[in-house]
């Protein structure tokens, strides 16, 4: 299965997980192997130890990621669409992120300073494979970084699919989640109203 990535920041990967929010009838988190393949379409590869059953992910820990998956699609949508932040799910992004530095903190980087002299920053210590509560850590982490940084006022939601993005483009005139789907076939819809008789 192929799952297209077009958020432009992780925690937005993750409400993208439903493929259309306006007709839900799909779910890349609904079961176990499509979830594992989903997170490894991220290039973050599954701790297959932690909290997985049967080289997929246990049912129950699934549950909880999509629960916060729900958490931050609200929050991120009531910004995309100029509404209020629902407070109950911004405190649950916060707790997961404050959870998240107890027990993936920081670390000096491996290695001296770099060739010019600089010192290099710290960097978090993540683990080399994810459990479900690291991957919960790694998306509040991304949520948190979006929310303080300075790209919210390029958070678009797709008017067809309602896949959130980051608006990257130069002239911030993007519109649709990728033209190849909900750009095409609201093109090709435009074109056969105007066209038919």
């Amino acid at each position: 299965m192929e799952f297209e990535h077009v958020g432009n920041a992780l925690c937005l990967e993750l409400t993208n997980s439903i493929p259309d929010r306006a007709s839900g009838d799909r779910d890349w988190l609904a079961d176990p192997a499509t979830a594992a393949d989903w997170i490894g379409s991220l290039d973050l590869d599954l701790d297959r130890g932690a909290d997985l059953a049967e080289q997929d992910l246990a049912e129950q820990d699934l549950a909880e990621l999509r629960k916060f998956r729900e958490h931050v699609f609200d929050v991120f949508d009531a910004l995309a669409s100029g509404g209020s932040v629902p407070q109950r799910s911004l405190d649950t992004i916060t707790e997961a992120h404050a959870r998240s530095l107890q027990k993936f903190g920081f670390r000096a980087p491996d290695g001296p300073s770099d060739t010019a002299g600089r010192i290099a920053p710290l960097v978090r210590d993540w683990p080399d494979t994810w459990s479900t509560k690291a991957l919960i850590a790694l998306f509040a982490q991304s949520a948190i970084d979006e929310l303080t940084g300075t790209r919210l006022d390029r958070l678009k939601s797709c008017p067809s699919c309602h896949w959130l993005f980051i608006d990257t483009s130069r002239n911030r005139s993007r519109r649709w989640c990728s033209m190849q789907t909900c750009g095409g076939r609201d093109k090709a819809l435009r074109h056969y109203r105007r066209t038919r008789p």
